[in-house]
């Protein structure tokens, strides 16, 4: 006698709360290009607790403390870098990414965490096609690297949206190049995490944030 498989319910599967991922990214992008940024950017800082909420319900038990040293250096690393100026640049934040502490978003280290398990997630599936074993620190470069890139799309349309502002006028390129060695940093943390191979959501949502940047980088509006 056969039991018949249990199914799983509508609100545990990755494919729903992927659809969801996707349908806020959509209508954000759309309605800001429609002409709505003033009603839809101020929603931020609640949709990266969403997202990040979503990502979290997915992601493995076994390395919590990973996560939260990620999402602890990452803050400190904003931090000294308003502080001093002498990380990324002399930039100040805005009131649009929610509340701060020490002049930084407190929402900064979940962003850290949400982009690293993401294009860890991104480059481990790449490089292990064709059933290579995956350098952790290959890895962590190729994870570095898409993260630089995608801040670079973020950059434009965040110094439009009031959420943070380079003083000097221009994004120094020490911005791009303390990203990068900061994302390859934190990424050695976890050398082989499971979830960095199984929560697709968290490489969704990378391909999804870009998507969203790069249409609000191409359509005029204004917060």
């Amino acid at each position: 006698m056969t039991t018949a498989p249990s199914l799983t319910p509508w609100w545990r599967r990755p494919f729903t709360w992927g659809a969801i991922i996707v349908i806020l990214h959509l209508v954000g992008a759309t309605g800001t290009a429609l002409g709505y940024a003033d009603l839809l950017l101020p929603l931020t800082p609640l949709n990266l607790i969403l997202c990040a909420g979503i990502v979290m319900a997915f992601t493995g038990d076994e390395s919590p403390w990973r996560w939260a040293l990620t999402m602890f250096l990452g803050f400190g690393i904003e931090v000294l870098g308003v502080a001093t100026g002498l990380l990324f640049g002399d930039y100040s934040y805005g009131s649009g990414l929610g509340p701060q502490a020490l002049d930084v978003p407190l929402l900064m280290g979940v962003l850290w965490w949400l982009l690293l398990i993401g294009t860890h997630h991104l480059s481990e599936r790449l490089l292990s096609l064709g059933g290579r074993v995956v350098s952790p620190v290959v890895r962590s470069a190729l994870a570095a690297t898409m993260m630089t890139a995608l801040d670079g799309v973020i950059e434009p349309v965040a110094i439009r949206a009031g959420w943070w502002t380079w003083h000097d006028g221009e994004i120094p390129w020490t911005n791009y190049l303390t990203w990068w060695i900061a994302a390859f940093a934190l990424g050695l943390l976890w050398r082989d995490v499971d979830d960095l191979k199984t929560n697709r959501l968290a490489g969704l949502l990378m391909l999804v944030f870009t998507l969203f940047f790069v249409v609000l980088n191409l359509t005029p509006w204004t917060l």
